[in-house]
């Protein structure tokens, strides 16, 4: 009882990490990496997957959604289980490259079925 109420504050809970192959990545190149999925302490059950990638834009001081992925998932992750899924995701040839005004970020959140989300983020970079 303890352990779930502590997962639901984020304390024990299982964890996301998108682990990507490189940082730096050329207009039209496909991105591509791994999740990997650490169960908790206890047994939840997963709802889906969300990766978002963002654009900054440091002079206007806002973000852009370039792209939106979601793996839906009705499978459970057992206490300290490890699962990997694989992640793809190609760059449109019109992104410019990352620069002290425009940066990239993938953000993945990891949902569980009682509404409780995982938040990862990872910075990479579009070269010339």
């Amino acid at each position: 009882m303890f352990s779930k109420l502590m997962c639901r504050f984020g304390i024990g809970s299982t964890k996301i990490d998108l682990v990507l192959s490189k940082k730096d990545f050329r207009p039209g190149e496909v991105i591509q990496g791994e999740y990997e999925i650490i169960g908790g302490r206890i047994e939840q059950k997963l709802k889906r997957i969300e990766t978002e990638l963002l654009q900054y834009n440091h002079t206007e001081d806002r973000s852009s959604v370039l792209h939106h992925n979601t793996i839906l998932s009705s499978s459970t992750m057992k206490a300290n289980e490890m699962k990997r899924i694989s992640f793809s995701c190609r760059l449109a040839d019109s992104y410019p490259p990352s620069s002290e005004s425009i940066s990239y970020k993938l953000v993945t959140r990891l949902v569980f079925d009682d509404g409780i989300n995982r938040i990862d983020h990872d910075d990479f970079r579009i070269i010339a």
